[in-house]
């Protein structure tokens, strides 16, 4: 009988050899598919084609892989956040791009910024982001305080505008997405670099 590849690229009949990084990619896609309401220890066991059991090995609950989700989405942010900083040209610029390169990065996984807002599963794997941003606040003349007020307002506005993708009640005001946050962006930067 030929072996078949399935699910993760195993072969049938012989479980995977389990690692954090396997579950997290099995949990990031299923979040995606089906949102992050349908992600459970058992699901996620299920797309690796192994019990709960093989699972709590790893980590000790839902929460827990919540958890290690966060620290995902802190670790695919953090190299957009070092190349602005690293780049040429003003940082007004710089940060501009940035922010459009977070904003795409989260609306390619919408259940991402439900983590963020959430703000229960904080974690260190985030703090290089925040660094390498409040570093280009401060070469954009801004003092210390300022670039932490200014970083925040930046994750409000992304955060608001992610949640805010479907509103009810908003008639023709409703957001286009992508667009109305590309016009907003630069206008906001321009508010919070303003001297």
């Amino acid at each position: 009988m030929a072996e078949e590849t399935r699910g993760a690229g195993r072969r049938a009949g012989r479980p995977a050899t389990l690692s954090r990084e396997l579950i997290v990619a099995a949990a990031r896609r299923i979040a995606d598919a089906e949102g992050l309401d349908a992600l459970t220890v058992r699901r996620v066991a299920h797309a690796l084609g192994t019990g709960p059991a093989s699972l709590y090995r790893h980590f000790a609950d839902r929460e827990e892989l919540l958890g290690l989700l966060a620290r995902d989405v802190a670790e695919r942010l953090t190299p957009l956040a070092r190349a602005a900083r690293q780049a040429e040209g003003a940082p007004a610029v710089r940060l501009e791009v940035l922010w459009r390169e977070s904003r795409d990065a989260l609306a390619a996984h919408p259940w991402a910024v439900r983590i963020i807002a959430e703000g229960v599963h904080v974690v260190d794997e985030a703090a290089p982001f925040a660094e390498a941003v409040l570093a280009l606040l401060a070469s954009a003349g801004l003092a210390p305080g300022e670039a932490r007020a200014a970083y925040r307002a930046l994750w409000d506005f992304l955060i608001g505008h992610l949640l805010n993708a479907h509103p009810v009640g908003h008639g023709s005001a409703a957001p286009s997405g992508a667009d109305d946050y590309a016009w907003a962006l630069p206008r906001l930067l321009r508010g919070l670099l303003a001297e």
